[in-house]
């Protein structure tokens, strides 16, 4: 096998491998039909294929200054795609919850969920309200995104943390249970079966 073949073989599987991870972060968003979000939150997905199809443009066109343009250029559409996959309104929201200001993430997620009902959005509202103590809303916003969809396990995940800390083991175990048979994150997934071990 030629080193051309070698270097088409490698590109598609780095495509095949970006696709698999955007798709498996976003299961929810094809479960809801929200595909205008999924879209979005494949856009770096599309913007590294789109990349990668002019790299074939590039070679018929040789080195040099053509080279450096379009290293230029792929790196400010992979990083305005990367910007693009989420609105402001998530961004912001995401912001002040990983800075702790939890009162401000939950009004950031409360609008969110408003204009975008979607298990997500419930579900990150309802993380940032037990984070604030405010865990029965906290349990409502868990709850409703597992009503929205039963199949999204962070719902499960962080109902089970507020569920613990209110001292509810045994509805806190259910829980984590059920987090494991759903779409849980790889990372939230080994948490929660800590979390599991040390409840059981």
């Amino acid at each position: 096998m030629g080193s051309g073949a070698i270097t088409i073989v490698l590109i598609f599987l780095l495509l095949f491998v970006s696709w698999q991870t955007i798709y498996a972060a976003n299961r929810d968003l094809a479960r809801a039909k929200a595909w205008g979000d999924l879209a979005r939150k494949a856009l770096p997905f599309l913007a590294l294929l789109l990349m990668v199809l002019s790299l074939f443009v590039l070679q018929s066109f040789g080195q040099g200054q053509a080279l450096l343009a379009w290293m230029a250029a792929s790196a400010v559409f992979i990083i305005g795609a990367s910007f693009l996959s989420a609105s402001s309104l998530e961004r912001s929201a995401n912001r002040a919850f990983r800075r702790g200001d939890y009162a401000r993430a939950v009004e950031l997620y409360e609008k969110l969920v408003e204009e975008k009902p979607l298990a997500r959005n419930e579900a990150f509202l309802g993380a940032a309200l037990g984070a604030s103590e405010r865990y029965e809303e906290s349990v409502e916003a868990s709850t409703q995104a597992i009503k929205e969809d039963p199949e999204y396990g962070l719902a499960y995940y962080n109902r089970a943390l507020v569920l613990q800390r209110m001292g509810k083991k045994s509805r806190a175990v259910k829980d984590l249970e059920k987090a494991q048979e759903t779409d849980l994150p790889r990372r939230f997934r080994s948490a929660s079966r800590r979390m599991l071990d040390e409840l059981s």
